[in-house]
């Protein structure tokens, strides 16, 4: 579903050159879900812009179903870690959801249809009316998360979107994307500095090296499917998966010269 070749994004710095990302390369399989970890300052949200057509890499690819990525593709949606700027505060929570609706042309039924099915999935029907400053930061992401639903994406790119939340309400939040991701059938990339919520969330983790990044490890997550907060965390395979991430993390801080993907 997804097919990132050889990327290579370079920025002209002050000083020269600076090379973010060297040679990255992995694919995703329809449906899968993902999560992408790495060292504070190594190109994860840089690689999100660049997989998500809002920035051109300076080299590769990124393909979506075959398709190259050259500009925002129409069955690609993003959630960011900043909610509270992804929110039209005058806007009311309905209208936020239907907004990118509205720029596919969609008819007003179909709008009310997509942005009711979006809501009541992230719990939040009731709440259509109000506006985002009237809600919790937790309740503003679920509307964020309902406007990405909406649009019917078949790849969510999610970066870092539960950082600015409380602990409670991050797990809650973390279970809501497990059962959305089996609801919709949506393959998902979601990005992340905590390794304990990668293991939790996802059935693959990449971990990227150091800055000029790459993909340093690719590491499967055999957990069962079903997974809850306390007993799937209480796991001893769960604290090898996450001890093994964070080896991988501290040794990512190294210097990537002469590694390989």
């Amino acid at each position: 579903m997804l097919d990132v070749t050889g990327m290579q994004k370079i920025y002209p710095g002050q000083h020269g050159e600076v090379e973010a990302i060297r040679d990255l390369t992995f694919s995703l399989d329809d449906g899968e879900l993902a999560c992408l970890v790495g060292p504070s300052g190594c190109g994860k949200t840089t690689l999100l812009k660049c997989i998500a057509g809002l920035m051109r890499p300076t080299s590769g690819t990124v393909e979506l179903a075959g398709n190259a990525v050259t500009g925002p593709p129409p069955d690609m949606a993003v959630v960011f870690q900043e909610y509270g700027r992804s929110l039209f505060p005058w806007l009311r929570v309905r209208d936020n959801v239907e907004l990118p609706l509205k720029e596919k042309r969609l008819a007003k039924q179909r709008r009310r249809e997509l942005s009711d099915e979006a809501l009541e999935a992230v719990g939040l029907h009731k709440f259509a009316g109000a506006y985002p400053w009237q809600l919790s930061g937790g309740m503003q992401q679920r509307v964020a998360i309902a406007r990405a639903i909406a649009y019917e994406p078949r790849v969510m790119l999610m970066d870092e979107p539960f950082a600015a939340v409380d602990a409670q309400t991050r797990a809650d939040l973390e279970d809501l994307i497990r059962t959305l991701w089996k609801r919709f059938n949506m393959t998902v990339l979601f990005v992340t500095h905590d390794i304990d919520e990668a293991v939790y969330l996802g059935q693959r983790v990449l971990v990227m090296s150091s800055s000029p990044t790459i993909i340093q490890d690719d590491v499967p997550v055999d957990l069962a499917d079903e997974r809850d907060q306390i007993s799937t965390r209480g796991e001893h395979r769960f604290a090898e998966l996450r001890s093994r991430i964070y080896a991988e993390i501290r040794n990512a801080s190294q210097p990537a010269a002469g590694k390989t993907a």
